[in-house]
């Protein structure tokens, strides 16, 4: 088939219409991408202690923030970064005890285009016994074992409150003292007349109150007589005012034990203990006004009963965690586990079954005090045979996914004892550990753990 010319005309002006229409407007040009910013990023090295955490918040500046990717580039060995996104996204850094001094990792802020490098400098500040202390008789405390501390941080001060002696051996004490610590001085405080005399009382304490709760322990002329009475010590000033607290079902006496408070669930709980046995049951309490109602919960596999146990509460997981403790006349536990208070059935978790070559042999009757910034629990001496006292200074890191144990040899350390106590300060990041005994001494002191 030929085409003619008008055809071939008509061709062109059709495709002349589907050409390029110089009247169009050139389209614009695609602005310039800016690289992601991580604008809150610390201006100087951000200080973390060995063994603890920072958090630090990550705020991103960029066209489109919620595209933008975020990546942790190889942490040096003894850092651990992860990224949360619960809330606002925070990058959670932990030392661990090897490092000490500068130390960096990379960030990266990634939008799919541009590319932003963000080193992120540490100064990862030594743990170390920072002092010790003494005093004489006329102004503290004298030497004594099982004693409770009730800390109240917003006033800068821990009370004392009982404890056992040792002249004569296993005489408890119904004495009160105030320990100042910005001054770090002793006062002596009124009891009043709901405090009898004393040891092994368990404390337990409610955050953003002024109120402790003290439950079980023993008393008697020799330290005979276990109980199962339940105080609230209520800061007022510089004194404590302890009040009778109703119980309904509640647990056996017991002495040695473990007892905490949940905040996340608002409940409380105790743990083993020993009394008409050595026992290994849990029961969780829920108060009103000045009535404590307590519940026992039974689960499939759990700890073996013992006393003379090491433990703390991890307040932001709802953690319970125990190790170690007397579980026969002749047997200790090497084992370390967590109870989830905040399960609707609290439930058991077995940690560590022991053992391992940095762990700490089992034992009871240490000294053992539980850090909520790590979170961790400290333990530090005790015994695994009534006579002598097991070695060593270790933390165990309560994390969830992240549990172990490390001995720490640290210079300047105190004293190996068994039966002593102690509190933490968390405003300054501080453990007191002191008082207690071994076969040649008693201790009146304290020792400051920390940064």
């Amino acid at each position: 088939m030929f085409r003619t010319r008008s055809t071939l005309l008509l061709l062109g002006l059709l495709l002349g219409a589907c050409g390029d229409d110089s009247s169009e407007t050139e389209p614009e040009p695609k602005p310039e991408n800016n690289p992601p910013v991580w604008s809150n990023a610390p201006a100087t090295a951000a200080k973390v202690g060995q063994g603890q955490n920072i958090k630090l918040p990550i705020t991103i500046s960029d066209e489109t923030p919620e595209s933008v990717s975020v990546a942790i580039v190889s942490p040096p060995a003894g850092l651990e970064a992860e990224l949360s996104t619960e809330g606002e996204l925070t990058l959670l850094v932990h030392a661990g005890y090897a490092l000490s001094g500068a130390a960096s990792l990379t960030v990266e802020l990634s939008d799919g285009e541009s590319t932003t490098s963000v080193e992120l400098k540490l100064d990862v500040v030594p743990l170390r016994w920072l002092s010790s202390e003494t005093w004489p008789a006329a102004d503290g405390p004298e030497a004594r074992e099982h004693g409770s501390v009730v800390v109240d941080a917003e006033g800068r001060q821990a009370f004392l409150v009982g404890g056992s002696g040792y002249s004569p051996y296993l005489e408890p004490f119904g004495d009160v003292w105030r320990y100042d610590l910005e001054e770090r001085s002793w006062s002596q405080v009124d009891p009043g007349k709901a405090l009898l005399p004393g040891a092994s009382r368990r404390v337990a304490s409610v955050p953003g109150t002024k109120n402790s709760y003290l439950f079980g322990g023993y008393r008697g002329d020799s330290g005979n007589e276990l109980h199962n009475e339940l105080l609230r010590a209520e800061v007022i000033g510089e004194s404590l005012e302890f009040t009778l607290i109703e119980q309904v079902n509640p647990p056996p006496e017991r002495a040695l034990h473990a007892f905490a408070y949940d905040p996340g669930s608002e409940r409380f709980v105790v743990f083993g203990g020993a009394g008409a046995t050595f026992y290994n049951d849990v029961w969780i309490g829920t108060l009103a006004g000045d009535v404590m109602t307590w519940t026992e919960v039974e689960a499939d596999e759990k700890p073996k009963g013992r006393f003379g146990l090491f433990y703390g509460m991890d307040s932001e997981a709802g953690r319970l965690i125990i190790y170690s403790g007397q579980t026969s006349q002749t047997k200790f536990a090497d084992d370390t586990w967590a109870l989830d208070v905040r399960a609707e059935t609290p439930t058991w978790e077995l940690l560590s079954e022991g053992g391992g070559e940095s762990e700490p042999p089992g034992r009871r009757n240490g000294t053992f005090l539980f850090d909520p910034t790590a979170p961790r629990l400290f333990v530090f001496g005790g015994t695994s045979d009534g006579a002598t006292t097991s070695p060593g200074l270790f933390a165990f890191d309560a994390r969830a996914g992240h549990a172990g144990w490390t001995r720490l040899d640290l210079e300047g350390q105190p004293d190996l004892r068994s039966s002593g106590f102690g509190f933490f300060d968390a405003e300054l990041g501080q453990a007191f550990l002191g008082f207690g005994n071994t076969t040649s001494a008693v201790y009146a002191d304290w020792s400051v753990l920390g940064y």
